[in-house]
This record gives structure tokens, sequence and C-alpha cells, in this order.
């Protein structure tokens, strides 16, 4: 006849009762290397340089950052792009860099803008101003810290296609990655037509 300390080793053995099991999301509550943007203007218009920005939203790295634009009217060639150009700061001067920004074929045949930059730091999150006050000094600091981008999008449809605005560190591709989905026109004149049909 079976007892029932059996029956309970049985169903230990059987269900792994008692074994402790690794969590497989343990290392994702570690700091990681993110992205986010600081600034990002609404809409791409055609010929007008579009400014964006990332900082830092995680922990610091050496590896670098690369900046893509892609979807349909990009792969199609509707909407094309030229002028990436970067803000250095050297020691409180500030330069406009001028950089490459190529049209590649990725694996899946698609393609996308992208510029590599593996030269920029990304520096660490600064959590100690989150909920005080800026000092002058503070704020030139944060101000330091963002990686500041312009770029000129080239389109002469009627339509307004969106295209996606990826900035991702090579650390940490897939889940540091500032992600933007924007719109691109032809109307130079789009922000007076927006305001004036109100």
């Amino acid at each position: 006849m079976c007892c029932l300390s059996d029956l309970l080793a049985a169903c230990r053995s059987t269900f792994n009762i008692g074994v402790v099991m690794k969590n497989p999301f343990a290392g994702l509550k570690k700091k990681q290397v993110k992205l986010q943007f600081s600034t990002c203007g609404e809409i791409m218009i055609d010929g007008l340089p579009f400014a964006f920005g990332v900082e830092s939203a995680g922990k610091a790295s050496d590896k670098g950052l690369c900046v893509s634009i892609s979807g349909e009217a990009v792969n199609d060639g509707r909407v094309t792009f030229s002028n990436l150009e970067y803000y250095e700061n050297h020691g409180g001067k500030i330069t406009l860099v001028k950089h490459g920004f190529s049209l590649v074929t990725k694996k899946d045949g698609k393609k996308i803008y992208q510029a590599k930059f593996t030269k920029i730091p990304i520096t660490e999150k600064d959590t100690s101003v989150l909920f005080r006050k800026l000092t002058e000094e503070e704020v030139v600091q944060r101000l330091n810290c963002e990686i500041a981008f312009k770029v000129t999008p080239h389109f002469s449809g009627e339509d307004t296609p969106e295209v996606m605005l990826t900035v991702y560190p090579y650390e940490n591709m897939l889940t540091g990655s500032a992600v933007q989905w924007l719109k691109v026109t032809s109307d130079k004149d789009y922000f007076l037509h927006k305001y004036s049909n109100k």
C-alpha cells in the first residue's frame, strides 16, 4: 500500500516541486544602455533641415550609436535624405560636423538610410535632478550630454508618407533604441496652413 510520503515524493519529481528555477527575466532589471529623444520635430518638410536629439536613459557606453531612417517611402525612393550633420562639443565650443548618410540595402532587401557613429560616447543618465529645479550649470551640463543631429528630407508628392527615425546604441540595439514615426510633406508652408485652418 502507498503511503502519503511516497505520493508526495512522486508529485515532487513529476512536477519539479521544490526545484528552484532561474528567472529568465532577472537580467532585465539591470541598468542597460538606452536612448530617448530629447528633441524631435513634428514633421519633416521637403528641403528644410529637420532637427532631433537623443540623450541617455540608462547607463554609459563607449561603443557608439547608429541613426537610421526607414519605411516604405524610403524603400521605394519617394523620400530621400541628405546633409546629415551632428553637433560636437569640444570643451564648451560646439561645432557642426557633416557626416555621410548612406542608402543601404538590408539583408531582407529593403533600403534604409543609415549613419554609424562609433566614436560618440553615450553618458550615463543623471537621475539626481529629476524632481528639483535645475541650476544654470546643471542645464548646461544636460545640454552637453545631448547628442543633436539635423538632416534634410527631399519629397515632392502630394501625400504625407511616414518614415521611422531610429537612433540605437550598439551596446543594446534591441531594447535601447529611440524610435519615432514621422510624416513627410512637400508643403513648405505646412505650419502656416496647419494653424490658419484652426
